[in-house]
């Protein structure tokens, strides 16, 4: 809940007033973000703000301007839903020595504190309504006030919606420039300073009156009085830098009962004569209405009390750059129709022509991408195609349009774009509109064609048809309508006719009853954007924008009506209140920045469009800056990555450079598309990379395995000396394939030394395969021997020992063991019997052994393998655990080292430090 007393700073010693003035303070407290135009509205009627929150603000006006403010808010409220509570009342501004500014409010009122409702509400104090209850539109009731507030008896204001509520304040500014005019030196001087002030008198729309040596001009609103200035100032010191131009004395004053005469000069209280030149004269009160971009400065010192009227200088802030507006110029022949009716073309929305002049009828169908085309021009091109523009319609008059259209040049890029602003209007479209219903048709899909409706022909006649044409063309219209009634494209046809003719009241009926007879309903939303547009061109601006707001509702991606809709407002004066609901288009579908930049039919509001713009294009600006340095260095990595053959440069290679010429381009269409493809296209670059990189990891992967495979191989063998070539193949082999695991492919130097040694691993791993061959049947033989004689030795020693204990146990103990006629055959054969027992006995142990080793080869084979493997894998382990504590090491050591330093470092100036107090030298003047 915002409290007043929140905004209010805590200052311990109050600071020296040096002047105050009574007025009127707003608070204004909002629910989550304050809209900007708001703001900018505020700012606009003489408003100055001084403490800002949160949620909340204190706003102090000098003038009675500050009850049209709440005027506007409340016919604002209408049409908006504002989270915003508005409170009205008696203050005090006070400007201390150091120009900053302070309230002084009544203790009551700061202790106040408020629930912001959800719609709009505006309280006015008592003490402010007093003789203010008769202003013109505006009349107030009383209300009791909320909790919270102080006291009870507030007003609220009753507003006539049909007032305009413009600011009442004014101001003229009187020039004057110095020296002598009949020196030939002063009137070059002044022939380039009148270039200069005629140039920016038609930019800002200023009237202006020459006087002698005076220059008077006369500016209505406070925006357009910071404008010129600011552009005024820079202009000034341009020519002080430029050695041209004459000095020249500038006065700004209110206008309240002086008028716009030429004896102006001689009302305002000054001596001309003791005026300093190049630095504008202004009351306290106008300077600190400048706002930011300006600095104040004091003529001199007073000890005393001083009022707002006193006069001060104010210059230009180069801290904040001093430019908040686009830098563009119109072409006034666009903007400003030779008959003074203030109607602008029903088909393109210029005003230089009427609707039967206007060229788009006979041009072939708007290009869906001249748009597009307008959003790559330079914001410096944009302006000199306005210029060339401009001089060719006053040099060889409007008939010189439509050989601007046929154009290959810039300025027929941006005058296709302005002939498109209104396209649903066109007679141009209107086959598209018939055939595809505004639906686009899918890929493949065929086109219908035309019918033999007989409107084909009469669409064909009213394209050419010329002025003395219109009267019986009219005629056979009402009577193909009675022939073929309640047909759409007749009525259309026939509203299009009457557009021709002027009459926009006829055309309006004719729309409206097309649209009552289509039967389609995209058909019906665009006869009703016709007749919304009818009722544009007849001033009904109120009618029209509720016609595109019900379009909006009807057909909810219909932004032409939504755009259509906000010109409208703009149109009547609300440029300030439509800014946020610009930025939410613009944020939504950014080609339409252009529409707001370019388009003739927002004259009235282009400086506050322009404004608010400004943000957006310093935003996006900043941003595709931003991008540059990656462009170059996308470049840099494509260059580099991909040589002048590579087949990949066909697709990258024009992207590129296309993001390249994109980026020295300053329009706010190409600033987005800058860092939205820059992103893109890196991403697909790196793609590309990443799948060169991933192929040769993979490859490398793959010798890898073998390499393996062959160490594993080659790791029980049972004669390392004889390995000494093969380990040489081998350890040449695994230092390139570590080398490579060690390396970063990412790296084009790395990635390209490692395509160079494929051919050198591959012939190496051959060889490597080569050998292994012998070396396989070399360690199987061995191991199968060493198996086999094994096997043989134990079943040779069994069966040898067990033949002579059977024999030696038969001899002692035959007749025992009942064998005694075994014993008597062996008798005195025994050693003979053991021979024959030892040499089956061998054969047994060979057949057996044989058998054995067959079976168990392969598993015991394995198991050596693994055991060599496991061994290899602990002492690899082993090796990386030395390593990684000697880098353990290394690196605390490092760290001691720097740690010492600092210690000798830090007790070295302890010591210096103590020397110089001892000796009391001043070190900085040895320095």
């Amino acid at each position: 809940m915002p409290q007043m007393l929140q905004l209010f700073p805590r200052v311990k010693n109050p600071p020296q007033i040096r002047m105050g003035t009574m007025g009127h303070l707003l608070w204004l407290c909002w629910q989550k973000d304050l809209p900007g135009a708001i703001n900018q509205t505020l700012v606009n009627y003489g408003g100055m703000q001084v403490y800002s929150g949160e949620d909340q603000a204190l706003w102090f006006f000098f003038t009675e301007d500050v009850f049209l403010v709440l005027a506007r808010f409340i016919i604002w409220g209408n049409f908006n839903e504002l989270p915003v509570s508005v409170e009205l009342f008696p203050g005090r501004l006070l400007i201390d020595r150091a120009g900053g500014a302070s309230l002084d409010v009544d203790a009551s009122l700061q202790s106040q504190e408020i629930i912001v409702p959800d719609k709009l509400e505006v309280w006015v104090h008592p003490k402010s309504c007093e003789d203010r209850k008769q202003m013109p539109g505006i009349e107030f009731a009383q209300k009791r006030g909320r909790q919270g507030m102080a006291g009870s008896n507030w007003y609220t204001p009753v507003v006539d919606i049909r007032m305009p509520f413009a600011s009442t304040q004014s101001w003229f500014i009187v020039l004057h420039p110095i020296g002598n005019p009949v020196d030939k030196e002063f009137m070059a001087g002044w022939d380039a300073l009148s270039v200069r002030l005629h140039a920016l008198l038609d930019e800002h729309k200023i009237k202006s009156l020459i006087e002698g040596s005076f220059i008077m001009l006369s500016i209505e609103s406070l925006f357009k009085l910071r404008a010129f200035m600011r552009d005024w100032l820079t202009a000034m010191k341009d020519m002080e830098l430029a050695e041209e131009g004459v000095p020249c004395v500038s006065v700004i004053i209110d206008r309240g009962s002086l008028n716009f005469n030429r004896d102006l000069p001689e009302k305002i209280n000054l001596h001309w004569d003791r005026l300093v030149a190049g630095f504008p004269y202004v009351n306290y009160r106008n300077a600190y209405l400048m706002g930011k971009g300006f600095i104040i400065r004091d003529l001199h010192f007073h000890g005393d009390q001083m009022t707002m009227d006193a006069w001060c200088n104010i210059l230009l802030d180069d801290r904040t750059g001093g430019n908040e507006v686009l830098p563009l110029m119109i072409a006034e022949s666009l903007t400003n129709d030779k008959e003074g009716k203030g109607v602008d073309c029903y088909f393109c929305g210029m005003a230089n022509h009427s609707p039967l002049e206007c060229p788009t009828r006979a041009m072939p169908p708007a290009r869906t991408d001249v748009w597009e085309a307008a959003g790559e021009l330079d914001m410096e091109v944009i302006n000199a195609s306005f210029r060339q523009i401009e001089n060719a319609l006053l040099q060889k008059g409007n008939g010189e349009v439509q050989k601007l259209l046929s154009g290959k040049d810039d300025a027929a890029v941006l005058m296709n774009a302005l002939a498109g602003l209104v396209p649903l209007c066109q007679m141009r479209n209107i086959p598209e509109y018939w055939l595809k219903r505004f639906r686009e048709p899918s890929p493949g899909e065929r086109l219908p064609k035309k019918d033999d409706h007989i409107s084909w022909e009469v669409l064909d006649t009213i394209v050419h048809a010329e002025a003395d044409e219109l009267s019986g063309l009219d005629q056979r219209m009402e009577n193909l309508l009675e022939q073929h009634p309640r047909d759409a494209r007749l009525a259309t046809l026939h509203g299009f006719v009457r557009v021709l003719q002027g009459d926009m009241e006829h055309a309006l009926k004719a729309f409206r009853e097309a649209a009552d007879y289509s039967g389609d309903i995209a058909l019906q939303a665009w006869n009703e954007f016709l007749a919304a547009r009818a009722l544009e061109e007849m001033g009904r601006f109120g009618e029209a924008i509720q016609q595109y707001q019900k379009l909006t509702r009807i057909m909810q991606d219909d932004v032409e009506a939504r755009y259509r809709a906000i010109v409208c407002r703009v149109k009547m004066g609300f440029a300030e209140q439509m800014l946020d609901t610009i930025l939410s288009l613009i944020r939504e579908r950014p080609e339409y920045f252009n529409h707001f930049l370019l388009d003739p039919g927002l004259e009235r509001g282009r400086i506050h469009i322009l404004t608010y713009l400004h943000c957006l294009w310093e935003e996006a600006r900043s941003k595709a800056e931003a991008e540059i340095p990656h462009i170059q260095a996308l470049r840099a990595r494509f260059d580099k990555w991909f040589g002048p053959d590579h087949p990949v440069r066909e697709k990258f290679d024009p992207k590129i450079a296309e993001l390249e010429r994109l980026s020295g381009i300053q329009n706010y269409m190409t600033f987005l598309r800058v860092f939205d493809i820059r992103p893109q296209l890196e991403e697909e670059l790196e793609d590309y990379i990443e799948q060169d990189v991933e192929a040769l990891q993979d490859r490398y992967s793959v010798y890898l395995d073998i390499l393996q495979r062959v160490r594993d191989e080659a790791s029980w063998f049972p004669f390392p000396a004889a390995l000494r070539e093969f380990s040489q193949t081998f350890n040449q082999t695994a230092s390139i394939i570590n080398w490579a695991y060690s390396s970063n492919f990412r790296d084009r130097d790395s990635f390209s030394k490692a395509e160079e040694h494929l051919p050198e691993i591959e012939k190496l791993l051959r060889r490597l395969k080569k050998e292994l061959k012998t070396l396989r049947l070399v360690r199987d033989g061995t191991l199968f021997a060493m198996i086999m004689g094994k096997t043989f030795l134990i079943i040779e020693i069994l069966g040898l020992v067990i033949s002579l204990v059977a024999v030696l146990s038969i001899g002692y103990f035959g007749d025992s063991l009942h064998l005694g006629w075994l014993k008597a055959h062996i008798g005195e054969n025994k050693v003979s019997i053991l021979k024959v027992l030892s040499v089956v006995v061998s054969v047994l142990a060979i057949g057996l052994g044989a058998l054995r080793t067959t079976l168990v080869f392969d598993s015991r084979r394995d198991k050596l393998l693994e055991q060599a493997r496991t061994s290899r894998e602990k002492d690899q382990e082993a090796r990386l655990a030395r390593v990684r504590a000697k880098r353990r090491e290394e690196v605390e050591e490092m760290r001691r080292a720097r740690r010492e330093e600092c210690e000798r470092e830090r007790q070295r100036q302890l010591k210096e430090r103590m020397g110089t107090e001892n000796t009391g030298e001043d070190p900085q003047e040895d320095a």
